[in-house]
């Protein structure tokens, strides 16, 4: 009777484990139906690609300008995380954009986004010292709660690849942590 009991604990955990994969390129599409996707549904995922990849270089760009301006070691910790953190995402969004056959196409959201990301980066440059400091991670702050209702009011539910879908609420996840990591920065900085 132990070992029956032993047995079915064993292949339980083997089948939970499988189902926990931890590569990030690792989008589980064998049980999705194989239907036609439509030219129109292609152009929303594009679109969607092209958005979430502004969001990033958007990011990355401002981390960017952290990690060379300041002298706050919370920020600059916080820079960096966001540089690798977006560096990776970005690369995810790019290869699932080829294993999709996908390619991103800019629409209004994404360009609206690069205007927006063209100007904080802007503002960003003409700032020194605690100024920088304080305006980046408010930056950070605001940028990652918009993205967060980009991705839950727009992006997730507008995406039509069930993978894409999956990687969305992957990076939906991630963003609501930089989010956090953020809030506790922009804590410290206004109690010092």
């Amino acid at each position: 009777m132990n070992s029956k009991l032993l047995f079915s604990l064993v292949c339980s955990a083997v089948l939970f484990a499988s189902g926990c994969n931890t590569n990030p390129h690792f989008y589980n599409d064998a049980n999705q139906p194989a239907t036609p996707v439509t030219a129109t549904q292609k152009q929303t995922d594009a679109k969607i690609l092209s958005s979430l990849i502004v969001l990033n270089k958007n990011e990355i760009a401002a981390a960017n300008a952290a990690q060379q301006k300041s002298a706050n070691h919370a920020v600059r910790n916080y820079a960096e995380t966001m540089n690798k953190a977006h560096s990776r995402n970005l690369q995810e969004a790019e290869h699932l954009s080829q294993k999709l056959d996908v390619a991103p196409k800019q629409g209004q959201t994404a360009a609206q986004l690069q205007r927006k990301g063209r100007q904080e980066l802007a503002t960003l440059n003409r700032l020194q010292n605690h100024a920088f400091d304080r305006a980046y991670i408010n930056a950070m702050v605001k940028d990652h709660a918009a993205a967060l209702q980009l991705l839950d009011q727009r992006l997730i539910p507008q995406a039509t690849n069930p993978q894409l879908r999956q990687y969305l609420e992957v990076t939906r996840a991630h963003v609501a942590q930089h989010l956090k990591q953020a809030q506790a920065v922009q804590s410290q900085l206004s109690n010092s």
